[in-house]
């Protein structure tokens, strides 16, 4: 009868759930691993890698289609774009208004530009 107690049965009790526990995950992530076989799907990783390795391939093909059908060299296309970037600003310096008046700050900002519509809080001392 001592023996039996003894055994303490609580502890018993803890370490078979614990190794049913176990054997409970074993056999979902075998189940899972066996219906995607089934099912023709892959695995994580090698999904992933293969996700990768399209991305990669589109993006180098797309850079060699783009450098192939380019109508211009480089330095005209840098000449062109340099030659719209001051028109547009030629043509907007007009609709940009400065305030005349100084600000608090005196940031110089034009009219119209964000400003927080709140203060910081102070330090408590």
């Amino acid at each position: 009868m001592n023996a039996i107690k003894d055994l303490k049965l609580e502890e018993l009790l803890d370490d078979l759930r614990e190794r049913a526990m176990q054997r409970i995950d074993e056999l979902v992530k075998e189940g899972r691993r066996q219906a995607r076989h089934a099912g023709g799907g892959h695995e994580t990783t090698t999904l992933f890698s293969a996700f990768t390795i399209g991305i990669l391939a589109g993006a180098v093909v797309g850079a060699a289609i783009a450098l192939l059908m380019t109508p211009l060299s480089g330095r005209q296309a840098r000449a062109k774009l340099a030659e719209r970037v001051d028109k547009i600003r030629s043509d907007n310096s007009d609709k940009v208004i400065w305030d005349e008046t100084p600000s608090p700050s005196g940031n110089g900002k034009a009219v119209g530009s964000y400003e927080p519509s709140y203060s910081p809080p102070n330090p408590v001392s």
